[in-house]
């Protein structure tokens, strides 16, 4: 699939408040925030799993600790399942 034609499915997607990806109708949820710089899992658990959020990349900016909070976005489950199933698969490697 084209840049263009992936662009147009996930506008679509967002219109209907599904995942482009697997349909699923997209809840609302609070993610956890995540700060400094992301590992390679993380970057791939964010490209296989569009719409996973398990936490919110806020990369390395400097948040006050009274302004430490998740944030409130939009969640597709089976996204979510993946990527904790890829996470976990990770960590027993590593063990």
């Amino acid at each position: 699939m084209d840049r263009k034609e992936r662009h147009r499915k996930e506008i679509e997607g967002l219109r209907q408040n599904k995942c482009w990806v697997h349909g699923d109708e997209l809840i609302r949820g609070i993610t956890e925030p995540s700060y400094g710089l992301l590992s390679g899992y993380h970057i791939e658990v964010q490209r296989q799993f569009l719409y996973q959020f398990l936490y919110v990349d806020l990369g390395c900016l400097a948040v006050p600790n009274d302004q430490i909070q998740g944030k409130t976005t939009n969640i597709c489950q089976t996204c979510q399942k993946g990527a904790i199933v890829y996470l976990d698969s990770i960590e027993e490697e590593e063990e």
